[in-house]
């Protein structure tokens, strides 16, 4: 009962101390706001006196030219004059809205204004004059008589302007020493009783001190506890200091696992257990702060015998015994890199043997409508070319011998969307006939759909004419079958077609001389075009799995953004041979940006291909940039398909395409990477769309990026 009525004492004491200083405070507030209303006033008059000598300077500035130029006959007073008198107007017009609350300078402004008008037009006469005829000075004189008149009636006004406002601010000044008195008798009052009040609730919380000091003491008793937490985590834990790097705690775990004793730590800094290689990087790397828990990347670390280990760094940031420093969790992940490497190994090994084989691999869509990729052994086992198989895909099955033909046709329709593994023979250009083994497999994207079929061709021919080949056949399939897992991985990604496809365009475009130049090129640039297309396909792919895991670099650098968007625009007018017309409208002259630019690429790439891929040919292709405080906005608007309001809701999801796409290649993933890029830029990105009429993406991203702020900094 004693400690609430004591309570009660102290909160009724201070809560009276603070309803007194509330309305001193109140009262001075007022006092002040109007000191500072008078202030403002006496500032804007000084500012309107100021723009309208402002005026006249450039009315004088235009004077100082025309006789310039009447003295020396120089064209290059008359750029001057001609500036000073474009300037005129629009100055006057400023003060004009600066004085619009004040009906005296309005009035006054009256005046003025037709005054300096017969200033400029007698200015303007006089140089006419002298173009028309240099030795008529008589009137030149007169013009200069009339133009001193005109400026002596201009300033006389603008005297008695001040005049006026000096008696204005005379009195302005009397009420503010007024107001001020009153406030520091209030003030003055006011302090004094609460001071008063404050005195005699002090014993009171004399007692309150002791009880919390009670209170303290079990703190402690629980900071304790934390710090046996801190000792027996299984994992190393240390404090550092953020200025010094100097240890200021480690826990047991850190002793046992790098081998230094307590002392030893905490007269090292972390630079210390870092190799010396790697220390120049961590002074860069500490220097960034951060308020939460951050995965502060893989690091070496050193141990007291030399040992070199691979730790996880996870961090935080806190006051220890009032200084500045970082809480740090290490764990040792050496085997865990090691294991890596070796998985890397391994898939190199793959890729190898996927450079290297003898087969046919091919790659197609799901009905085998189109052929993505065949490698150069079609040719040599078929005897046809390449470029015959893409543009008619079916053409295959005319070399199919006409006893297995039908049933090759039978096969490939009862196994549309799984796997199948057939022989039969086909008949060359040159009579001769080949057995082979045909093998598909199909492949499926995230929603568990079958989207391609890829497979593995193999020429069977002397396997077949033999019991001992035969023999080494299931040999040969048991190898034949770990290829078929390679590639079912390998081409899921699109890794394997592309080192072989730009090779191929390259033999393509060397060879051949029978063919005509156009055929040539023609086919040259449909393989260029598909490698280009996959390599983008891959990048994506890339890009968003790094995004997703947190891995993706994020390094803006200064960037001329207006050059960057326009090189942008040429070079995918080139490398797609865009039929649409595609405008860059840039308001931001000579702006520049501190942004990651491989990023920027992966995004207006993305949305202009899109833009380029579902627009009809000679449409029009807009890309606009234009400035806002602190922000670049960028826009892609096209006249295409459109967007149905319901594939609005899932645009960014990966895989997801439009309903409306029809047969126009795709794979849902360009703009999940454009979303993951500018969120890493802490930009924001926004759709408008009408099916039929056409698609507008907006982009704002931030002129300066804050690194410490991005998502992998």
């Amino acid at each position: 009962m004693k400690w609430s009525q004591e309570r009660k004492i102290i909160a009724g004491g201070f809560g009276l101390a603070m309803l007194i200083l509330s309305i001193v405070s109140t009262a001075s507030y007022q006092n002040t706001t109007k000191l500072f209303q008078r202030q403002k006033r006496v500032e804007k008059t000084y500012q309107v006196l100021q723009e309208i000598r402002d005026v006249l300077t450039t009315l004088r500035d235009a004077e100082r030219a025309r006789r310039g130029y009447i003295i020396t006959g120089k064209e290059l007073y008359l750029v001057t004059y001609n500036t000073a008198i474009q300037e005129i107007n629009p100055k006057f017009n400023q003060v004009r809205r600066e004085t619009a609350d004040n009906l005296n300078h309005q009035r006054s402004l009256d005046i003025i204004e037709p005054l300096i008008a017969q200033r400029v037009t007698l200015i303007k006469k006089s140089v006419e004059l002298y173009k028309q005829n240099k030795s008529d000075t008589a009137t030149q004189i007169e013009l200069t008589d009339k133009g001193i008149m005109l400026h002596d009636e201009i300033w006389k006004i603008i005297a008695k302007m001040e005049g006026e406002e000096k008696l204005l601010l005379q009195r302005l000044a009397e009420q503010s020493e007024a107001s001020f008195q009153d406030t520091m008798l209030i003030e003055i009052a006011g302090s004094f009783f609460s001071f008063g009040l404050l005195f005699g609730v002090y014993s009171l919380l004399h007692q309150q001190i002791k009880k919390r000091q009670r209170v303290e003491e079990i703190l402690r008793q629980s900071e304790q506890r934390y710090r046996d937490l801190f000792q027996l985590h299984p994992y190393p834990l240390w404090v550092f200091d953020l200025e010094t790097l100097a240890f200021l705690a480690v826990n047991d775990a850190a002793v046992n696992d790098y081998g230094y004793s307590q002392a030893e730590f905490l007269s090292m800094t972390i630079k210390d257990i870092r190799p010396p290689e790697d220390v120049p990087i961590l002074v860069d790397r500490n220097s960034v702060h951060f308020s939460k828990v951050k995965q502060a990347g893989v690091w070496r670390h050193q141990k007291r015998d030399g040992t070199l280990i691979y730790v996880e760094i996870t961090a935080h940031e806190l006051v220890f015994v009032g200084r500045q420093a970082r809480l740090v969790l290490a764990r040792d992940i050496t085997q865990e890199k090691q294991a890596r490497e070796a998985l890397q190994a391994s898939e190199e090994k793959f890729r190898q043997i996927a450079e290297n084989i003898h087969e046919i691999f091919w790659m197609s869509d799901d009905a085998m409508h189109e052929v993505l990729y065949v490698n150069p052994v079609y040719e040599q086992i078929w005897g046809r070319t390449r470029e015959n198989l893409y543009a008619n895909p079916k053409s295959f099955i005319d070399a199919v011998h006409p006893e297995d033909r039908e049933r090759v046709i039978a096969n490939l329709e009862q196994n549309a969307k799984k796997e199948f593994d057939i022989k039969y023979r086909i008949v060359r250009p040159d009579g001769s006939v080949r057995w082979v083994w045909d093998r598909c497999f199909p492949i499926k994207n995230a929603a568990g759909e079958v989207y391609r079929r890829a497979g593995i061709t193999q020429d069977i021919t002397e396997r077949k004419q033999a019991e001992e080949i035969r023999r080494t056949l299931e040999k040969e399939r048991e190898i034949n079958e770990l290829k078929l897992r390679f590639f079912s991985m390998a081409s899921h990604e699109f890794r394997t077609p592309l080192s072989t496809i730009l090779i191929s365009a390259q033999l393509l475009e060397n060879s051949s001389k029978e063919w005509s130049e156009e055929k040539k090129l023609k086919n040259l640039y449909r393989i260029q075009s598909a490698a280009k297309t996959m390599t983008q396909l891959l990048t994506d792919i890339l890009t968003l799995t790094r995004a997703e895991s947190g891995k993706l670099e994020f390094n803006p650098e200064p960037l001329d953004i207006e050059n960057f968007c326009q090189s942008l625009v040429e070079e995918i007018e080139f490398s797609t041979r865009a039929q649409q017309n595609i405008f860059f409208i840039s308001q931001c002259v000579g702006k520049s940006a501190c942004m990651d630019e491989k990023l920027l690429r992966s995004i207006f790439t993305n949305l202009l291909s899109n833009a380029i891929k579902y627009s009809s040919e000679d449409s029009h292709i807009y890309f606009i940039l234009s400035c806002e405080s602190g922000e670049a906005i960028f826009q892609i608007q096209d006249k295409g398909i459109g967007i149905s309001s319901e594939d609005q809701e899932l645009l960014y999801q990966s895989f997801h395409r439009g309903k409306n796409v029809g047969d126009v290649a795709g794979t849902g993933l360009g703009l999940a990477v454009v979303k993951k890029c500018v969120e890493l830029h802490g930009g924001s990105i926004a759709v408008e769309s009408k099916v039929g009429l056409g698609t507008t993406f907006t982009v704002a991203i931030p002129w300066d990026i804050n690194v410490s702020k991005s998502p992998n900094a």
